[in-house]
């Protein structure tokens, strides 16, 4: 076989995947992780409002309002 012939597992013929499924995939897994950033930094900005807006806890802010959110989805 010659070098610029195409096998059909270099060119995606032997996929069951739909022709721009991938993408749309991960379009909306993109849009799903930016919705639950907002929500994170919704939260993280409550718990440093709450705080007295108190700088330089800005990660732990977020890092506690993840592990809120996560604990409020698995109830």
């Amino acid at each position: 076989m010659s070098p610029s012939r195409t096998t059909p597992e270099r060119s995606g013929a032997g996929s069951n995947a739909k022709p721009g499924s991938e993408k749309t995939g991960q379009t909306a897994q993109t849009a799903r992780a930016a919705a639950d950033e907002g929500r994170i930094a919704q939260r993280a900005y409550e718990l440093y409002e709450q705080r007295g807006r108190q700088e330089g806890l800005a990660l732990e802010d977020w890092l506690e309002a993840e592990r809120q959110l996560a604990a409020a989805a698995r109830t």
